[in-house]
């Protein structure tokens, strides 16, 4: 009875009819909160999503009419519906749209993708799921929002549905509808016409049709757009599909959706010295990752929404999860970097100084022992060189300071970074994604994917609790789900009593490799000893769940507090909330750190 539109224009459908929600900017502010409903978002969050880098002198108060009007509006359209309310609520993360994740279309679309992709590809469930999905959508996402939050997430699920609209034609094929895949990738690459995926599945349909020179002549179309637009070849599986009608074989359909990555030919042939393979070091994306659907459609979308992308840094706390989310989003981006995927470990560590760091990347770009310079900046030279003009990404994770970054980075153009760090770095160079803790869903989301839906859902409010207590820290989340997936015969409540317990809990959310306190500590260990003190001290007084003002001390002045306080929201140890009546800064300090800080000797 009321469904939110986000797969086309904004809008808001209650028994059918279209609810007027009022001017773009509105909108727009609409499709933030829709987009991470049920999770709280700041005032600055906001600002950014609506009006990006260049928000109106009165962008706070133009955010509290809209919520205002649009809190009026859902109330008015909504009541006498029978369904829940939709309510626009603030609490002290920010404000945060309630409303069941089933009434919005885009979580809807992911909830059927991620059940097709559950199942074989020949159960007939997996096809009906990808078309209902795919139904969803009424032209590009969000259209008519101009910023470029809303630009750059539309882009990422445009190559989503792409991907899915694969998926689909993959299925169909199997069960002999050739004509109907047809019809649709004809539409969809009107859309899209260099989607290479979608191009391949059309010619492969085309044949098994028993259309071959119809086949032909769309292989020979695709061939010449991508060479006029891209000034390059097809890619090697289409080449190869090209081949085999050519020569009337079946083309095999559990061909890989993606190619192997080569270097490509340039106009005057293979660099110099280039491997014949493109270099990959990147280690495996994590198994079971989830709860990040939304972050990840984000983080790629910075990558790729500029011909010339800038570095990101991904920051955030300890455990939040950002080498899972930087190598998952490498992994979807090998596509858009065809020329190398590079990985270091910035750790500290004898290995990780500069040197060392950059002869490893430049033996994975193909330079021999012997050739290898000696000094910091003839190694930065020449990596640089190396990586000039070639699409190649670069994964630096763990940094700590600017300096381990800066040597590092490519030199612009079509390749890039992405950088990982628990600190906030002073990089004026790169875009900043900051990573934050999950939202009780989200976390709930994670427990299914690990332990199972058939011991979660029996005692869903207890697993919550227990996600609650994790703090939304996937790492800690990752922790007791392991725990529980080892022991079969536990229940989330005997999992909650266990958690429940402070003394127990940093013990309870560390498991083997999974060490929640060991990743405290390295963020603690670099703490200057004011900052470590004011830490411990908050610890000790901060009541579980309160915000707070600068405290008192008897040690340090005023300024010399604040500027502690300040040192530790860039590690992401506290978090500024907003300011009171005094216009005092308010923080908050998430439970598992609070008992952290609390256990720490002196």
């Amino acid at each position: 009875m009321i469904q939110f539109k986000l797969l086309g224009p904004v809008q808001l459908h209650v028994h059918g009819k279209v609810v007027d929600l009022g001017p773009p900017r509105q909108c727009s502010l609409m499709a933030a909160l829709l987009v991470d409903s049920g999770r709280p978002l700041s005032i600055d969050t906001l600002i950014d999503r609506v009006w990006g880098d260049s928000p109106p002198a009165a962008a706070r108060d133009a955010v509290y009419t809209y919520v205002a009007r649009l809190r009026g509006l859902l109330t008015e359209a909504t009541s006498g519906t029978g369904a829940e309310p939709v309510q626009v609520n603030r609490g002290p993360g920010g404000y945060m749209l309630s409303t069941p994740p089933e009434s919005v279309d885009l979580w809807h679309f992911m909830d059927l993708v991620d059940r097709a992709r559950a199942t074989d590809i020949d159960d007939p469930d997996r096809v009906e799921r990808l078309s209902a999905g795919l139904n969803l959508w009424n032209g590009s996402a969000m259209t008519g929002l101009d910023s470029e939050w809303a630009r750059r997430l539309s882009e990422s699920l445009h190559r989503l549905k792409h991907e899915v609209t694969a998926d689909w034609a993959d299925a169909e094929i199997r069960r002999g509808n050739h004509s109907l895949v047809i019809n649709r990738l004809h539409t969809a690459l009107l859309e899209e016409p260099l989607a290479e995926g979608l191009q391949e599945r059309l010619i492969r349909a085309y044949f098994l049709n028993g259309e071959t020179t119809q086949a032909l002549r769309q292989y020979e179309l695709a061939r010449r757009l991508i060479a006029n637009e891209l000034g390059a070849d097809p890619s090697p599986g289409m080449r190869d599909l090209h081949s085999r009608i050519l020569r009337g074989d079946l083309p095999e359909l559990d061909a890989p959706a993606y190619p192997p990555l080569t270097v490509r030919a340039e106009s005057g042939g293979l660099r110099p010295h280039a491997p014949a393979v493109a270099p990959d070091t990147l280690p495996l994306p994590p198994l079971g990752f989830s709860g990040r659907d939304t972050e990840l459609a984000t983080l790629t979308g910075m990558l790729t929404d500029d011909p010339a992308p800038r570095p990101v840094l991904v920051t955030g706390g300890a455990g939040v999860g950002k080498t899972a989310l930087v190598l998952q989003a490498a992994d979807c981006l090998r596509d858009r970097f065809p020329e190398g995927l590079l990985y270091a470990d910035l750790a500290e560590g004898p290995c990780t100084t500069p040197e060392t760091v950059l002869g490893r990347l430049l033996t994975a770009l193909g330079i021999p022992a012997a050739a290898m310079p000696k000094s910091l900046a003839e190694r930065v030279n020449l990596y640089r060189a190396r990586l000039a003009h070639r699409r190649v990404l670069v994964v630096l994770d763990n940094a700590a300071t600017e300096s381990q970054v800066i040597p590092l980075l490519p030199p612009g153009g079509v390749g890039t970074a992405l950088i990982t760090s628990r600190f906030a770095l002073g990089l004026t160079t790169v875009r900043t994604f900051v990573l934050h803790e999950l939202s009780r869903t989200q976390g709930l989301q994670m427990l299914v994917a690990t332990v199972g839906r058939a011991r979660v859902l029996p005692e869903w409010e207890d697993a919550g609790t227990v996600a609650d207590h994790c703090s939304g820290i996937p790492l800690a989340l990752r922790a007791v789900a392991c725990r529980m997936t080892t022991r079969p015969h536990w229940t989330f409540a005997h999992m909650l009593a266990r958690i429940s317990d402070e003394q127990r809990r940093l013990e309870v959310v560390s498991y083997q490799a999974l060490d929640m306190r060991a990743s405290l500590d390295l963020t603690f260990d670099r703490l200057d000893p004011t900052a470590a003190g004011l830490f411990r001290e908050l610890g000790r007084r901060i009541p579980a769940g309160t915000e707070f003002t600068a405290p008192a001390s008897a040690d340090l002045r005023v300024d010399q507090v604040e500027d502690a306080l300040d040192r530790l929201v860039d590690a992401y140890l506290l978090s500024e909330v907003g300011r009171d009546d005094a216009d005092r800064t308010r923080y908050r300090m998430l439970d598992i750190h609070r008992i952290y800080a609390k256990n720490l000797g002196d």
